[in-house]
């Protein structure tokens, strides 16, 4: 295990840096709460680094619904919504767009933290 060290930029708050006890103590919860439910039951929570790999990709298929959500809500939506309505999807979309993107970059650095303790 490598020493603690404060995390690289970026790295999540709520989570210790790699390499101290606390952050091999704790990934695998911050991983599950980055996820589906589901995935608390899942067989993938005994190994760190595949459950961190399936959240990469669980994070960017959010992040393009999101994306597509936002660009066919005039065509979809428009219809059925009122024009202010309609903005304020579009502005929580941007919202949600945003956090996703945050997410993504976290478990992007978590992953690389565990992938560097397994290699």
């Amino acid at each position: 295990m490598r020493p603690a060290s404060p995390g690289p930029p970026g790295w999540p708050r709520d989570l210790p840096p790699p390499g101290s006890q606390d952050f091999e103590d704790r990934v695998v919860g911050w991983l599950l709460d980055r996820g589906p439910g589901e995935l608390r039951t899942s067989g993938l929570r005994a190994y760190p680094v595949a459950l961190a790999a399936y959240l990469e990709r669980y994070a960017q298929a959010c992040l393009d619904a999101t994306r597509e959500s936002y660009a066919r809500a005039r065509v979809e939506l428009g219809p059925h919504l009122r024009p202010e309505e309609l903005q304020a999807v579009h502005r929580a979309l941007e919202v949600e767009g945003a956090r996703l993107l945050q997410v993504q970059r976290e478990l992007r650095l978590v992953a690389q933290a565990l992938w560097a303790d397994h290699a």
